[in-house]
C-alpha cells in the first residue's frame, strides 16, 4: 500500500475537528500525508453533500 493509502486509512478513522486542526498545519505534513489529508477532507465533503458515488473516483488521480 502507498504512503498516500496508509494516511488515508488512518485520518478516515479520525474525528472532522482533529482533521480540521490538521489542515491549519499541513504546511508542516510531508507531501503524501497532505495529499491524503486533502483526499479525505475532500471526501468527507462529498459525503455530507449526499454525493457518494463522487468519492468512488479517485480525487487526484496519478499522484501517490
Amino acid at each position: 500500500m502507498t504512503a498516500v493509502r496508509l494516511a488515508e486509512r488512518a485520518y478516515r478513522s479520525w474525528s472532522s475537528p482533529i482533521l480540521l486542526e490538521l489542515k491549519e498545519r499541513e504546511h508542516q505534513l510531508d507531501p503524501s500525508a497532505r495529499v491524503a489529508l486533502i483526499n479525505v477532507l475532500q471526501e468527507r465533503r462529498l459525503l455530507e453533500r449526499d454525493q457518494p458515488s463522487a468519492v468512488v473516483q479517485p480525487i487526484r488521480p496519478g499522484i501517490e
